[in-house]
């Protein structure tokens, strides 16, 4: 799959056949795989390529800062995954005050016209673009009728799952809870957090359970618990059990993510790793003494091995 990650930086002459989708995709959940093999059937029968177009940053980010969602993927995890489902092209575009305020047809013509010859577009349910959210599937209808009048519009209705219409709003809810399990059911994959491994209190490294910690984190971290998770490392795979919570036994007061990494022995401090979260094991305690707390970790661990 391509990637651009600066879709105004593209040369505007070629033009490509292409069906697309654009909006923010954020999670990239069962509801968007369902749009998003409509994009790749449409594309397949029309001998065009399959591109989503989405935005960086999350747009409340800009327009409302306060009630900006955390991410449940980055652009990076959008670009493994939409590879994996078969996506030609992904174009990120970045979002700005000046971008929110552009009128919907100058948006369709600036932004996609110049870079592309539309063939099909699919719509999510209540699609909404432009200057205070005035275009809309109308719009897009009109513009592809002046500009490729065989290029059809194509709008699916909303995807339900095992707990209800699918939506990023309660996987992010789900996660938050520390429901897992179920998040990876919606998202139909295990919800993955990734960051940079620190320097820690080295408590764990005491009780016989060294960890790596994660910092720089960009993704909604999960409530907290201690949970199976698959390690990701210079792309390799290890079982682990991640906790992640106050440390209350010790009585501090900072979100800590913390990995025990099984079978694994390696100083990798300051490198990338990721985490897929496969199940939660139990909740955050406070236990009467480290020595507890070992016996508890160790049991934990046997349970993870067994689940991975």
């Amino acid at each position: 799959m391509k990637l651009i990650p600066d879709w105004e930086l593209q040369p505007s002459g070629l033009r490509p056949r292409t069906v697309f989708t654009i909006g923010v995709f954020d999670g990239l959940h069962q509801g968007h795989r369902t749009l998003i093999d409509l994009v790749l059937k449409e594309a397949a029968r029309l001998k065009a390529q399959a591109l989503l177009l989405t935005f960086d940053p999350h747009p409340l980010t800009i327009l409302a800062p306060d009630a900006a969602p955390p991410l449940l993927t980055t652009v990076e995890d959008k670009a493994e995954v939409l590879a994996a489902w078969g996506l030609d092209c992904l174009g990120v575009l970045g979002f700005t005050r000046e971008l929110a305020g552009t009128e919907p047809m100058k948006f369709l013509n600036h932004h996609l016209a110049r870079f592309i010859d539309p063939a099909a577009v699919v719509l999510g349910p209540d699609f909404a673009f432009g200057r205070d959210a005035q275009g809309g599937p109308e719009t897009i209808r009109l513009w592809l009728a002046g500009l490729s009048p065989r290029a059809r519009l194509v709008q699916i209705e909303p995807v339900a799952g095992d707990s209800g219409l699918l939506s990023s709003s309660q996987i992010r809810q789900e996660l938050k809870e520390g429901l897992v399990e179920r998040a990876a059911q919606d998202l139909g994959r295990w919800y993955r957090l990734s960051g940079v491994v620190v320097h820690g209190q080295a408590r764990g490294r005491n009780l016989g359970f060294p960890t790596a910690n994660l910092s720089r984190i960009r993704q909604l971290i999960p409530g907290p618990g201690v949970y199976a998770t698959l390690v990701r490392l210079d792309g390799q795979t290890w079982p682990g059990m991640t906790s992640i919570g106050y440390n209350p036994t010790f009585g501090e007061k900072s979100l800590t993510v913390e990995t025990n990494i099984l079978d694994f022995d390696r100083f990798i401090y300051g490198q990338d790793l990721a985490l897929d979260f496969v199940a939660r094991l139990r909740p955050m305690v406070r236990f009467e003494s480290p020595e507890h707390l070992a016996r508890q970790l160790a049991q934990d661990r046997e349970t993870a091995r067994n689940l991975l």
